[in-house]
């Protein structure tokens, strides 16, 4: 589907390590995307389709920080990009039903029938030629992540615009359904909690901001602890695949206990047994959204506790993100612009399930793959200005 030097010359991970000045860009997005998203009348409520209302939501936010304004907004590219994603990793699935011979010529017919990559990439290059001529005139203020990439990108992708809109297309599929899953459950999640615990995560909110002047930053964010501790339970008890970090044996290997994994094996980690292991978590079967956050206050050292209970943490008992050196580069950013998008939105909206729907709506399953049920609707009110002011 892509072009195969994205594999063998990935430069685009460089950019995902240099982030931080992007942070401003997407707190102003959100602050202008969730209101349109959602479309919550002054008095009363509305019900929306959660996980398919996220995805779009976003697929605009993480494109401001991708290409910058207006392209973000650009209803038909974000309608494209998702596209890309839906389309591509379920026919990568239904790939390996046919023989290898058949595989390109099968791809090139669902390509030629779907066509979402071909017109997100059409609808990408104006944007990104604007970002290419914005790079050569001011060279010291990067403000997206394309111009960014311009910094890593062989003379020749600089002079064809498509080959960085195919990067482009690329990063957004890794990260847009991702983080959408993670804050669709959230909601979920916290449209079944108490007044009371939705209180205690709204004075975390506040107090963080406070510390900060009032304002949202990433010194704020970093003081979501509840959140926090919210998204590392649902990473830990929804798990978003049956099995992940898959690797190819280029020679034969010995485990600890004498297994030998003969050369050209296909190894993948399966995350259920690892995250509901009752001698790693106490209760591993129950929900616990505050888990995270009380080991947070029980450990001794503040900054390794906060480090080690951390969403964003890898172990060997916590594999959401893979592991190792090839374990997913973009999770500090896509953490922080998820945390973001709930903050916001529990400080705007009380939520809640609609009347007789299920508080438990089952997730969608297809082949290794798990996403929220994608016709689960939440209900949206808008908080009343002495409930904001608290």
């Amino acid at each position: 589907m892509f072009a195969s030097d994205i594999i063998t010359h990935p430069y685009h991970l460089e950019t995902i390590k240099t982030l931080t000045s992007l942070v401003p860009a997407v707190i102003d997005e959100v602050q202008l995307a969730v209101p349109e998203a959602f479309k919550v009348p002054e008095s009363g409520s509305v019900s929306v389709p959660l996980f398919e209302t996220i995805v779009h939501l976003l697929a605009r936010i993480s494109n401001r920080a991708m290409i910058g304004a207006p392209g973000c907004r650009n209803e038909e590219f974000l309608r494209r990009q998702v596209s890309v994603a839906e389309q591509a990793i379920p026919m990568s699935q239904v790939l390996n039903w046919f023989p290898q011979i058949m595989k390109p010529a099968i791809w090139k017919l669902f390509s030629m029938i779907a066509g979402s990559k071909d017109e997100a990439i059409r609808l990408l290059v104006p944007y990104i030629q604007y970002r290419i001529q914005y790079a050569q005139q001011v060279q010291d203020n990067p403000e997206t992540i394309t111009d960014l990439l311009l910094r890593y990108a062989p003379e020749e992708h600089i002079n064809s615009p498509e080959k960085l809109a195919v990067r482009v297309v690329h990063l957004n599929m890794a990260s847009i359904h991702t983080s959408a899953i993670f804050t669709t459950h959230a909601l979920f999640e916290l449209a079944k909690m108490s007044p009371e615990q939705i209180d205690m995560i709204r004075t975390e909110i506040k107090s963080a901001m406070e510390s900060e002047g009032g304002i949202c930053n990433k010194t704020a964010v970093g003081k979501f602890h509840m959140l926090d501790s919210l998204l590392r339970e649902i990473g830990r008890f929804h798990s978003l695949f049956s099995v992940g970090s898959s690797r190819l044996t280029l020679r034969d290997a010995t485990l600890a206990d004498g297994t030998v994994i003969p050369e050209g094996s296909v190894v993948a980690l399966a995350p259920k047994p690892l995250h509901l292991n009752p001698e790693v978590y106490s209760q591993p079967e129950v929900f616990d959204p505050f888990r995270f956050s009380k080991l947070r206050q029980n450990g001794k050292d503040t900054l390794q506790s906060d480090a080690k209970h951390s969403f964003t943490t890898l172990t060997n008992n916590y594999i959401v993100f893979g592991t190792g050196k090839h374990a997913c580069p973009g999770r500090f950013f896509a953490a922080f612009m998820v945390k973001i998008i709930l903050a916001e939105i529990l400080l705007a909206y009380d939520i809640s399930f609609p009347e007789g729907a299920s508080k438990n709506p089952r997730s969608f399953s297809f082949n290794i793959f798990t996403v929220p049920n994608p016709k689960a609707k939440l209900c949206f009110t808008k908080r009343k200005a002495s409930s904001e002011s608290e």
